[in-house]
């Protein structure tokens, strides 16, 4: 951006509202295996200051990632629109979170043990292109965000 130095250095979080903390724990932690690294709630005028809202009380908990976390936020005060479900890709608006993982049919199945839908019954292997070799998979968390499990080329091989 110019000769300032000003960049984007890279991504530090996701962050997902939920409307059920341990709902939501049962997905991400336990059903993805996602280690729980910090969990509490918050009362703090800058966070108000920073969301946009008024006399805020967050629940709050964070997920470790090999690079960044997810966080997840529970608004106690205000409380937040309950969003028309199910959420669709094509939807505007709509995001999804890409994890790289190591076993996506194992997770898959783990996940469809623990009552969570896919957008297709398996992994999908993209034929071509930049992606080729790549297994992707959507899966659906208990609040609607869309979570793409995508194993690399030859992953799958070099764990047999």
């Amino acid at each position: 951006m110019g000769s300032s130095g000003a960049r984007v250095a890279g991504l530090n979080h996701v962050s997902v509202t939920v409307r059920d903390m341990e709902r939501s724990l049962a997905f991400w932690r336990d059903g993805l295996g996602l280690p729980l690294t910090g969990r509490g709630v918050v009362e703090r005028e800058h966070l108000d200051r920073i969301v946009g809202l008024e006399q805020t009380v967050i629940e709050w908990a964070e997920l470790a990632l090999p690079r960044g976390m997810i966080e997840l936020f529970r608004y106690v005060r205000p409380p937040g629109a309950d969003l028309t479900r199910p959420h669709r890709p094509n939807d505007p608006g709509s995001v999804h979170i890409c994890l790289e993982v190591v076993g996506v049919d194992a997770i898959l199945a783990s996940l469809k043990q623990r009552g969570y839908a896919s957008r297709s019954p398996s992994a999908v292997t993209i034929p071509d292109g930049d992606w080729a070799g790549w297994r992707d998979v959507y899966v659906e968390s208990p609040d609607g965000v869309i979570v793409e499990l995508s194993e690399g080329p030859g992953v799958a091989a070099a764990q047999a």
